[in-house]
This record gives structure tokens, sequence and C-alpha cells, in this order.
């Protein structure tokens, strides 16, 4: 039997275990370099349905309500499973890059385009059936129907994200943000123009919205994949080894279920979170109030995710490269710049809350009570910034499965319970709602920083360099 993998003290690379200033500013540097364009990105990708909800939206009162139950739909069953599984690669191709095994990214990321497919299949059958499963729940039969028809449509998005999304996190890990950027933005810029088409020229409607998105994430994956393909960037990394394809898939699905978990659960908590507000009081209040906590609220996370991306990068390429200081000292520059960016945003909307209100209702009832959540809304961005970095550092780790357990505790077991006891029994109603919101992130941070400051950093970075280097390809626990 052979001896157990094991980083040996003179393999890891030398550096001070004092976190000297210049150490941080080289790495403030360096996640920020790579926050600032993939805040970017993401936002391209989170406009591309929004632009086709406004469009389809302007054209009547029922296509929008099917649309945007539609959106709800799909994201819960669908989207938000390719975005999960997919956090995987942050884990494996991450590490392979700092280790300096180029040939096996091209191996996870093709791996990981395969084992998404026959997934896609799966989830395409239950839109096909959305307006009948639809209206079995109790949804009106008019809207189930526009939302089914704009389910169908979006089936070639479903299948685009499969490629997109691994395709992203193969630049992502390598550093390669700026072609990302330019792929993204080229991308939005192709759908205004061809989602206005559609609608509004061909007369399609909310199904021309849907296929337009459909289009236009199919042209995404086209430019990724022509970029990959030709790019002298990505020489090295592009590789197929077939032998080590069976092995890959094992490792993505290992990796890739609770990453999906971690994401999944939250991104449904907050889907219920609506649906629960339709049973308050006052449900057309309450839930046009909420909608826009929400979106103010996804609005602002995406630029933390773009640090968040920024600091998983950073910490699996110096784990898979044995520098675990470094590793460390990543962690500290990416929670420097959430505290950065959360002070400025949270303080921004406190200042405007008073007229933030009006980007989304002309109600002065409505306002007002979107400056009554403000204060909320403040603090669930700080929350929001700190738990969406951390979780990074669990993805580019590779200890997604306690993020995923983390998720379960935080959201289903207290902060939901808590939100709707006072929402339903002290008669807080929206208000009691995001209060459990807050408190979920709340328990979620404190958990997740607990996990970070405790990890020991010197055996994750020989974990790393055993997940990546070692030949036998077998799986092994995380912690």
């Amino acid at each position: 039997m052979e001896e157990p993998f094991l980083l040996r003290e003179d393999e890891l690379v030398p550096v001070k275990t004092t976190w000297q200033r210049s150490q941080l500013t080289v790495e403030l540097k360096e996640v920020g370099r790579i926050a600032a364009p993939m805040a970017t990105v993401t936002i391209a990708q989170y406009l591309l349905p929004v632009i086709s909800v406004m469009v389809a939206g302007h054209k009547s009162e029922l296509q929008l309500s099917g649309v945007a139950l539609a959106t709800s739909f799909t994201n819960v069953s669908g989207f938000s499973i390719m975005y999960g599984l997919v956090g995987a690669l942050e884990t494996l191709c991450g590490q392979a890059y700092g280790a300096k095994e180029y040939e096996k990214l091209g191996t996870y990321t093709y791996s990981a385009i395969a084992s998404n497919i026959p997934i896609c299949f799966f989830i395409s059958i239950i839109w096909i059936y959305m307006d009948k499963l639809l209206i079995f729940l109790g949804q009106d039969p008019d809207i189930s129907r526009v939302a089914g028809s704009y389910a169908f449509w979006l089936i070639p998005a479903l299948f685009g994200h499969a490629i997109v999304i691994p395709l992203t996190r193969f630049l992502l890990t390598q550093g390669l943000v700026v072609p990302l950027l330019y792929c993204a933005v080229t991308t939005l810029l192709f759908h205004i123009p061809a989602c206005w088409t559609l609608v509004s020229v061909f007369g399609l409607g909310s199904n021309g919205a849907a296929l337009a998105i459909s289009v236009s994430f199919l042209f995404y994956a086209v430019i990724l994949a022509c970029y990959m393909r030709f790019s002298t960037s990505c020489e090295k990394t592009r590789a197929f080894v077939s032998g080590d394809f069976v092995s890959c898939v094992k490792q993505f699905f290992h990796y890739g279920v609770p990453s999906a978990a971690m994401l999944c659960l939250e991104w449904w908590l907050f889907e219920m979170l609506i649906l629960s507000s339709g049973l308050l009081p006052n449900p057309k209040l309450e839930t046009s109030v909420l909608s826009i906590c929400l979106t103010t609220s996804t609005l602002h996370y995406v630029i933390s995710s773009g640090v968040a991306a920024a600091v998983s990068t950073r910490v699996a390429n110096n784990l898979g490269a044995g520098s675990p200081q470094v590793a460390r000292v990543s962690i500290l520059a990416g929670l420097c710049l959430w505290l950065i960016e959360s002070v400025f945003f949270s303080t921004l909307l406190f200042t405007c809350r008073n007229i933030v209100g009006y980007t989304f209702s002309n109600s002065k009832e409505v306002v007002d009570y979107v400056a009554d959540l403000s204060p909320l809304l403040c603090l669930s961005f700080i929350l929001d910034g700190f738990t969406a970095v951390l979780n990074g550092v669990a993805r580019g780790s590779g200890w997604q499965h306690i993020g995923a357990w983390n998720n379960v505790v935080a959201y289903y077991l207290v902060g939901a319970p808590v939100g709707l006891y006072l929402a339903f029994r002290c008669e807080f109603n929206g208000k009691g709602l995001w209060c459990g919101v807050v408190v979920g992130s709340a328990v979620q941070a404190i958990i997740l920083a607990i996990v970070t400051s405790s990890m020991n950093w010197k055996e994750q970075a020989e974990k790393a360099r055993k997940r990546i280097i070692s030949n036998e390809g077998k799986e092994e626990n995380n912690l």
C-alpha cells in the first residue's frame, strides 16, 4: 500500500509567518485586478434576463406576470443548479493552475460541460410541462400558459449556461478576466438589439424575450469557446487528457453537489420569501416591497460576487502552489475590499432611502415602506458581502460541504423560523420576514468566520496538492 501523499516543508513556498504590509498590498492589487472585471461580468450576465423581462413587460400586464413567474421557476429549477455545480471548478481548476498541472484545467472543464448536458435534458422535461405543473399548484391558468411558453423558449439558454459557466470558471481560475469582460459586454450589446427585434419587430412578445436570452447565451458560448480554442493564453490549459476524464467527472460531482447545495439553498430561501409575502395582510404591498428589497440586495450581491470570485481564485491558486500563508493574506485582502464596498453602498442606500423606492414604483405607500426597511437592507448588504467572500474561500479551498450544511442551519433551522414567527405571530409582516433573512445571514457569517479562522491552512495546502498532483485520481475527504 502506498504511503499517503504529504506536502513536505521544503515543498512549501517560503513565506514569512507575519503578514507584512507589502504582502497585503500585493494581494490587494491581485484581488482587485480580478474582482473589478468579474463584478462587471456578473452584472452583464445578470442583465440579460432583466432586459428581456423589461422589454416583455411593456407589452401587457399578463406577459409581465407570466415572465416573472417563469423567471422565478426557471431560476429555482435550472439556472441555480447550473451555477452551483460549476463551483467545483473553482476548487479543481484553481488549485490545478496553482500546482502548474495546466493540462488538467481543460480536462476538468470538459468534464463539467459533459456532466452538465445530461442534467439539462432532465431539467428541460420539467420546463416543457411547466404550465401544467403551475396550474396543478394553483396558479392562474392564463399566467401559467404564458410562463410555460416562456420557459420552453428558454431551454436553449439552459444548454448555453452549461457551456458558458464552466468556460467562465476555466478562464477565471487562470486570472484571464479581461477576455471574460470583453466577451460578457459583447454579449450584452448583442442581446439588447436582439431582444428588441424579436419582441417588437417580429411581434413574438414574451416568447421573443426568452428566445433572445437563448440566442444570446449560445452566442456567448461560441465566443468563449473560440477564445479558449484559439488564444495563446490557453495554449497549455485547453488540453484534454482522456485517461483522467472519468476521475475528473467523479471529482466534479464530489465538489459540485455540495457547491450547488450552498448556492441553491440560499437562492431558494429568497424565492420562498416572496411566496410567503403573498400570504400576509395586504399581499400586493408586501410582495411589491419585498421584491424591491430582493432586487436591490441582488444588485449589490453581484458586486460582492466579484470580490468572492477573486478571493476564491487567489486562495485556490495559492493552495495549489503550496503557499498556505499567501492564501491567508488573500482572504484578508478580500475582506478589506468587502469592508470598503459594503460600507460605501450601505451608506449610499441609507442616505437615499427616501427616494430609492421611486426607482421601482410611484406609490407613496411603497416608497415609504422601502425607506422603513432600508436599515435592515443596509445590514443585509454588510452581512451578504461578508458571507459571499467566505463562501468564495470555501469554494477555493474545497470545503463546500461545510458551506452547504452551514446554509441549512443558518437559513432553514434559524433564519426562516425566526422570519415566519416575526411576520405571522408578531405581525411584523414583511419587515419580520426580512428580519429572518438578516438573522440567517448573521448566523451564516458567524459560522463561516469561525471555520475560516480555525482552519489549518498548511493541511489544506497539502490536501490541495494531493487532490491535483496525485495520479490515483481517487476522491478524498476535504477535512
